[in-house]
């Protein structure tokens, strides 16, 4: 099974109930400025993590994270966005909030 990670500043209370509710819009600048450190942003502006494509949605990104192998890009990336913007890490397939502990023992 493909992980996605979720990432955004989202009601965690309707994650629970499998809405995801967005409070208010990542600061795209910053995700954009990490993809650039991290992975790569294209000239057509489309964004990627570890060689796979990020989902940039209405205020928040799904990026890839447990395939065959951890993406350790996005694993680094999310550490750092939620450092900087205070987001939620979601994996909806499991349907729990990931915090950054948990995120170093996979």
């Amino acid at each position: 099974m493909i992980h996605k990670l979720t990432m955004g500043h989202f009601d965690v209370e309707g994650l629970k109930e499998r809405r995801l509710s967005v409070l208010r819009p990542l600061d795209m600048g910053v995700v954009r400025r990490l993809l650039k450190e991290l992975g790569t942003v294209s000239e057509d502006g489309r964004l990627a993590l570890g060689g796979h494509a990020v989902e940039a949605k209405d205020g928040y990104i799904v990026c890839p994270w447990l395939m065959a192998e951890r993406v350790l890009a996005t694993e680094e990336f999310a550490r750092r966005l939620q450092q900087e913007t205070g987001c939620v890490l979601y994996d909806a397939a499991r349907r729990e909030v990931v915090t950054l502990d948990e995120m170093a023992e996979w």
